[in-house]
């Protein structure tokens, strides 16, 4: 059956790395630094796998070990030094192209904007500020806001919940397949991004009715409507 556009999407929800901003490049390089550091090999192709979930249990799989070890507690730590370093000097840069403008746009159109990330609360807010997006965003939501983080629909309706939108009027934009999985478990259409890790094959079999090449597609799609 042929999806139909019924109208533009009250509330939009996005992904914070890899949807706007530049950051899944860092993420591999601090991460397999750290690795090193502890006097490991890290397989670059199974870090980038990791890019897009949450921290704790990505050095706990990398490692091997639980994400309660004192050894996962350090590599956290490490982490969170580098990449406060990487965004204290790359700040506004670490956008997309077209970023800035195109939440602006959203927002002067009347779109209320929620991010929803497997970041922490705090390490979200933190990029948010660095970046100078965070006026733009009413509700930020973590993996450490809700009970269960992506692909579940918990963070998804969380937000949805707090911008006051139902969640059908609500689209989901991120470049995972985590991303995408999650708006469809909550009912929600989804925009694939296919500049971050995901591939448009990918995101379109995840359930994404549109994958943007740009950020400017991606406002091109939330403004001509949502499908069903």
């Amino acid at each position: 059956m042929t999806n139909r556009v019924h109208g533009p999407y009250q509330g939009v929800v996005f992904d914070l790395d890899g949807t706007l901003a530049d950051t899944p490049g860092a993420i591999v390089a601090i991460t397999m630094k750290v690795l090193a550091g502890m006097g490991r090999t890290p397989d670059e192709a199974a870090v980038r796998a990791t890019v897009g979930k949450p921290l704790d249990r990505n050095f706990a799989q990398l490692l091997g070990l639980a994400p309660d070890h004192a050894e996962v507690e350090r590599a956290m730590a490490e982490y969170r030094r580098g990449f406060a370093e990487h965004l204290q000097e790359r700040r506004e840069r670490m956008l997309y192209p077209g970023v800035a403008e195109g939440l602006a746009k959203l927002a002067d159109s009347g779109h209320p904007l929620a991010i929803a990330t497997s970041k922490t609360y705090e390490a979200a807010v933190r990029t948010l500020g660095a970046t100078g997006i965070d006026a733009r965003f009413t509700v930020v939501a973590g993996h450490d806001s809700v009970e269960r983080g992506k692909p579940a629909p918990d963070m998804a309706l969380h937000v949805a919940r707090k911008l006051g939108v139902p969640a059908g009027g609500c689209v989901v934009v991120g470049d995972a397949t985590g991303d995408v999985e999650m708006a469809r478990a909550a009912g929600m259409a989804a925009v694939g991004v296919s500049y971050g890790v995901g591939g448009v094959r990918e995101l379109t079999e995840a359930g994404a009715y549109v994958v943007a090449d740009s950020f400017d597609d991606v406002v091109a799609a939330v403004s001509a409507g949502r499908v069903s």
